[in-house]
């Protein structure tokens, strides 16, 4: 399907109508395109398909985050009207470009947004925590969000790291990389200005699967096929309640197993200097 307006797909809009999304919905996606296994749309094509099952009064909301931290030596300043997100996927950087889609300000985890609730969730981000209170991801949880994980499982779900907030862990403080430091560079009329962060800082989701069968186990879990691609939609109030209350007992448990990952080295550590591992 190539035409030079984005387009509907009937077959994937009835995939998203029996998974779950529906009119008015405000959805928080995390995906990837390559598992729809649809060459013959474009990624705007999707889009546009989802648009169209919220309809005029929902939301779509993506992270297009650039984690422009001023330790690593070779970032670019970040210019929220410019700077492409990494590692966010295709659709995600499509969304960014999209037309009327607004982009938050943060300098590492910017989001975009279309339709009826896109102000209130970029607008005056540019200081906020970065997925704590404050931020783009508090504002999508409490207007109600539902979490859309196309193609992808937990371990891409940045709603986790806003339920780590909720919950109080005591590691929050602990840099994503000590050498990334807690500044990002913003570009400014003039030239690149460094700008401080909140000592709130997201880190390692690679343990974050081990949320998808424990939700799963809860009944939290709406499953389903969306072309290719293995789906999960969920309530990002009843899911973040649920994760935080587990996290609140067992405050290491989504921390990564991965040898060598500082982060959640550091975190344990701190976890068992105050008996809480």
């Amino acid at each position: 399907m190539t035409t030079d307006q984005p387009q509907v797909v009937p077959d994937i809009l009835q995939d998203l109508a029996r998974l779950g999304v529906g009119p008015d919905d405000l959805i928080v996606m995390h995906s990837s395109f390559k598992a729809l296994g649809r060459p013959d749309i474009a990624p705007a094509d999707f889009l546009r398909t989802l648009l169209e099952a919220v309809g005029p009064n929902g939301t779509l909301m993506a992270p297009t985050f650039t984690y422009s931290y001023a330790g690593f030596w070779d970032v670019r300043p970040f210019d929220p009207a410019t700077s492409p997100g990494i590692d966010n996927g295709i659709l995600t950087e499509t969304l960014r470009q999209y037309p009327g889609a607004r982009r938050s300000a943060h300098p590492t985890y910017s989001v975009a947004a279309i339709g009826r609730h896109a102000s209130q969730l970029t607008q005056n981000k540019e200081s906020s925590s970065a997925l704590g209170f404050g931020s783009s991801y508090d504002e999508a949880f409490q207007l109600g969000a539902r979490i859309l994980l196309v193609g992808v499982g937990n371990d891409r779900n940045s709603m986790l790291h806003y339920a780590e907030t909720v919950a109080g862990v005591p590691y929050l403080d602990i840099p994503w990389r000590a050498f990334a430091g807690s500044s990002a560079l913003v570009a400014q009329e003039g030239g690149p200005v460094e700008v401080p962060l909140p000592k709130e800082y997201p880190a390692c989701s690679l343990g974050f699967g081990v949320v998808d069968p424990y939700l799963d186990s809860l009944g939290l879990l709406r499953k389903g096929r969306v072309a290719s691609a293995d789906c999960m939609l969920m309530d990002s109030r009843e899911m973040v309640s649920a994760v935080a209350e587990r996290l609140k007992r067992e405050p290491g448990w989504m921390l990564c197993h991965t040898f060598g990952c500082e982060p959640c080295t550091l975190r344990r550590r701190r976890l068992r200097e105050l008996e809480l591992l």
